[in-house]
């Protein structure tokens, strides 16, 4: 709470929506009940609607006691604003199942959740909606927030459980998932897990940049996740998060803050801005959030044979997924002209290139025009790859 005091305070706007599922899992399980289901939507009909409007108030009392102390503590300013934003319908009888008091989403208003958002204030919203007609159903909450982000054309939708990850078949943390791929990865995940992707999709779908799963369990798991480049959870997105792409004049300041630490170690070659400047149509970079995270450079030496150059990858993030993406693309761009055997010169990264496919190599295997240019006094290792 006191993360989301603090982001709030930064200018962020939030939308809080309460999920009781497991209390009212925990609930059935105390009472020896049996909660019925079709598909994934639990049927609720009038004593667990009763039981649930309870949780939901017991929670909500309780959340509101958790913002005050986090507000205090923090000298907040804002307001925990709840209201009648959304409006329900019964879901009705599908496949002769009667969901009695399940309902979903008829309206969301989302020009009011707006005008609360404006002044400063965090909306909070939890799964209990009444109809036009006065009723109340019990609705999921993954589509509550999943049709609200929609609506609000939000930035980001972070759905929050459990399980603070999703996982591979080697049961690896996925750190980045493109939406082409959600589908193959759900065979993969736990049922808590499948909902949140399904309203990741949903989300993504309607106009969501971009959606985070997280673990509800993970201290800082929001700020950690949203403050650093590889995160703690699984961020979803239409498109990969950090696609590589050609470089541009205005990336200038973001490749020198990036080359500059491995040029005064001695890891690259030092150029100089007009240098950098002049050559930047060799270069290419991935950028996230208006951050140049890695870069590398193309040099045609002749027909046959070009030069990978500058190398490198933001200290702060994970080296290995940025680099062979990098890599990768500029054998991409190698192929594309006809290259058949790829050079690089490295002092310090020898075992990386070894292991992607580089090897051991001579000045004398180097085109003529680049021998005459080669360094003596750095010394460079040379390492080749036929492509």
């Amino acid at each position: 709470m006191e993360d989301l005091v603090l982001l709030n305070a930064l200018g962020v706007h939030l939308v809080l929506i309460q999920s009781t599922r497991h209390a009212i899992d925990s609930y059935i399980s105390e009472q020896g009940l049996q909660s019925a289901f079709h598909g994934h939507r639990r049927i609720t009909d009038q004593a667990l609607l009763k039981r649930i409007v309870e949780l939901v108030s017991q929670i909500r009392l309780t959340f509101r006691g958790l913002f005050m102390r986090a507000q205090h503590r923090n000298h907040g300013q804002s307001s925990l604003i709840s209201g009648n934003f959304i409006s329900a319908k019964p879901l009705g009888i599908h496949e002769g199942v009667n969901h009695q008091f399940t309902g979903s989403i008829r309206r969301i208003d989302a020009s009011g959740i707006r005008r609360q958002l404006q002044i400063g204030s965090i909306v909070y919203l939890d799964h209990l909606s009444h109809s036009p007609a006065g009723e109340l159903y019990n609705l999921a909450s993954e589509e509550v927030a999943a049709e609200t982000a929609v609506a609000l054309n939000a930035d980001k939708l972070i759905l929050m459980g459990s399980t603070p990850h999703c996982v591979d078949a080697h049961n690896e943390r996925i750190s980045e998932l493109a939406l082409a791929l959600v589908g193959t990865t759900r065979t993969h995940q736990n049922e808590e897990m499948q909902r949140r992707l399904d309203a990741a999709e949903r989300a993504i779908r309607g106009g969501v940049n971009r959606c985070h799963l997280l673990g509800a369990g993970i201290d800082g798991a929001i700020l950690t996740e949203l403050m650093t480049t590889d995160g703690n959870g699984t961020l979803i997105a239409a498109q990969p998060a950090a696609p590589v792409r050609q470089a541009r004049v205005d990336d200038l300041p973001g490749l020198i803050h990036l080359l500059a630490p491995m040029e005064e170690r001695g890891a690259l070659v030092q150029r100089s801005r007009d240098k950098l400047e002049a050559e930047i149509d060799h270069f290419c970079v991935i950028e996230q959030d208006g951050r140049i995270l890695g870069s590398a450079a193309l040099y045609p030496l002749d027909q046959q044979c070009a030069e990978l150059a500058a190398l490198a990858v933001d200290h702060a993030i994970s080296e290995q997924q940025i680099g062979s993406k990098l890599l990768k693309h500029i054998e991409e761009q190698a192929r594309a002209l006809a290259i058949q055997n790829l050079f690089v010169l490295t002092t310090q990264a020898s075992d990386w290139f070894k292991e992607r496919g580089f090897v051991m190599s001579s000045v004398e295997a180097l085109p003529e025009n680049r021998q005459a240019l080669y360094n003596f006094q750095r010394n460079s290792l040379i390492l080749k790859k036929e492509l």
